[in-house]
């Protein structure tokens, strides 16, 4: 096959060739990492050169570009006539020029009407930022299809969601993260096929549940960890097949119930002494170093059905991967986050129905495309935004099928000789604000800390409370049982009693904790979020030597948990758990 870009190919293949397996050192952490032969297998079939920073520092970059966490402000609407406020993810005084949902997703505007001239002598980032921030972004990235809705980001085919962030074919989901195929949750986080349930984290089919972590198939529980197939069990942890369990102690009906009822779990603070002791059911529990479902030569957490996949967390039924988060049926890539459906991508976040895209963000069915961000339908383009329905641009400028391939190999190759190409989006460029993203999450950062990595940081406006409404000082002016809640609360506000910030309770919401028997939160949700955020399985493997049998491997937990608790191999924590 003739090549469309000879120029770049016969430079990249001087890099290719001769390249072996060896250490290098990371650009950015300063650390030393490997270059694998199975990394060297990916560099070849996928067209790229091997990177600058190691595997860790390239997935904080990615996760700073991942916006799906629900952090929500109100900035003014920059469409042609508009005035209003909308709903975005983006603090007022990020650069941004924002357009409300509806505008953003009309016919009404053309972002190649904003294309600009590239210069391939001139680095590339600074010039592309530059269109970037000319360029408008929607206001708030979510499906267009989902059903009231606008208080959500990422997400498909979800109804009636408030405050949360990747609900996927769910109903009735309020401050939820990553909620699947579920319906009425209230403080979940990473948790599918569930109903009725309050602050479950990574927990699938579970029905009327409260406080539960890492369970699946269970009714009716309370306070749980690491349970499976059970029912009305209560502060206990690692059961399998179990009924009636008070304590990890196997209970008849009658009693297991009067138990449960004396805890009055409409009391805030008998809830918040449960929680406390809990937080030791867990340390105490025996922990798996990793969880993996009907995996084949894969390493990882939290994956299931999955084939030849390494260092790949929160994934499904993909295949061929190699530092992947959040993916379902993905193939043949590397180093992507949050894709479905997806094949032979290398350096990308948030793709939906797509192939061979690389160094680029947020496309939806598009192919071919380089160091682009939020394009819709489009084929072949380099260093484009917003663009919908197109191919042959470069910087949001169109060419002639030939023109575009000249002036792409012309690109390419002064990239790759400046040592651009290769590498994702640089942090420094703030092309999305950081303390509002998943990297925040996962690997937080305080706004020194940002700064001293030159990641832009923006003051953030405080809550949109309307100066006459009632304030209520958590958690002393908040009723603690909520039988004694009225419906006036709906007109008043809570002040968080960590942050100080002032939140509110919504209709839905307070009928959910009626409804459920529960106390009113007295902490911002975005309080929650993060507190519950330690209960997840995070996103890095760490060296692991199963104390049962001595056998070497990785787990998700660090060494320094490692010494904590209890923690087996899962060839040995099956042995013990089922």
């Amino acid at each position: 096959m003739i090549s469309k870009t000879p120029q770049f190919d016969a430079a990249l293949d001087a890099i290719l060739k001769p390249l072996v397996p060896h250490e290098r050192v990371c650009a950015q952490c300063k650390t030393a990492f490997k270059i694998e032969a199975e990394d060297i297998e990916f560099y070849r079939m996928l067209r790229v050169p091997p990177p600058t920073l190691c595997p860790l520092c390239r997935k904080k970059r990615r996760f700073g570009h991942l916006m799906r966490v629900p952090k929500f402000f109100k900035r003014p609407c920059q469409a042609p006539g508009h005035a209003e406020s909308v709903v975005s993810i983006l603090p007022p005084e990020a650069p941004h020029h924002a357009f409300d949902f509806a505008y953003w997703h009309s016919d009404a505007w053309d972002a190649a009407a904003f294309g600009m001239e590239y210069n391939a002598s001139e680095p590339f980032f600074p010039q592309f930022r530059e269109l970037f921030f000319t360029v408008p972004h929607v206001s708030l990235d979510r499906d267009p299809a989902a059903v009231d809705a606008d208080y959500s980001v990422g997400g498909t085919a979800s109804k009636n969601v408030y405050c949360s962030g990747m609900v996927f074919k769910s109903e009735d989901v309020r401050y939820c993260y990553d909620s699947r195929y579920s319906r009425d949750l209230t403080d979940c986080s990473v948790v599918s096929h569930s109903e009725r349930c309050y602050q479950s984290v990574g927990s699938w089919y579970c029905n009327q549940c409260l406080y539960v972590v890492g369970c699946s198939h269970y009714i009716d529980c309370s306070f749980l960890y690491d349970c499976k197939n059970c029912s009305h069990c209560f502060l206990s942890s690692n059961l399998r097949n179990r009924f009636y369990v008070f304590r990890n102690q196997e209970l008849p009906e009658a009693e297991y119930k009067k138990r449960v009822r004396e805890f009055r779990l409409s009391d805030r603070d008998r809830v918040n002494a449960l929680r406390n002791e809990f937080e030791g059911v867990m340390k105490n529990a025996l922990h798996r170093s990793v969880q993996t479902t009907h995996v084949m030569r894969s390493i990882g957490d939290s994956i299931a059905e999955c084939k030849q996949c390494s260092f790949v967390f929160k994934s499904e039924k993909s295949e061929n991967i190699r530092y992947g988060d959040n993916l379902v049926s993905a193939r043949d890539s590397m180093d992507d986050l949050n894709n479905v459906q997806t094949e032979r991508l290398y350096e990308v976040v948030v793709i939906g129905w797509g192939n061979e895209n690389r160094f680029s963000m947020y496309l939806r069915h598009s192919s071919s495309l380089e160091y682009c961000s939020e394009c819709l339908q489009c084929s072949n383009c380099f260093g484009c935004v917003g663009l919908k329905n197109k191919q042959f641009h470069i910087f949001n400028v169109l060419y002639a099928e030939d023109e575009y391939w000249e002036r792409v190999d012309e690109l390419k190759t002064a990239m790759l000789a400046r040592g651009e190409y290769g590498e994702f989006f640089p942090s420094s460029l703030g092309l999305f604000p950081y303390q509002s993203s998943n990297a925040q999450k996962e690997f937080p950062l305080t706004e020194a800390e940002a700064k001293r990595q030159g990641i832009p940081w923006y003051d953030e406006p405080a809550s949109d409370i309307p100066t006459n409404m009632r304030l209520r000082r958590a958690p002393g002016e908040v009723p603690a049982d909520i039988k004694d809640v009225t419906d006036e609360i709906l007109n008043e506000a809570i002040v968080c009693e960590a942050s100080g910030k002032p939140f509110r309770i919504t209709k839905n919401e307070l009928e959910f904790y009626r409804r459920m028997n529960l106390p009113l939160p007295t902490k911002h949700p975005w309080e929650r979020m993060q507190e519950r955020a330690k209960w997840e399985h995070r996103v890095w493997l760490y060296p692991f030597t199963c104390p049962k049998c001595g056998e070497q491997s990785s787990s998700v937990y660090t060494e320094e948990e490692q010494k904590q608790y209890r923690i087996y191999c899962e060839k040995c924590y099956l042995k013990e758990v089922v």
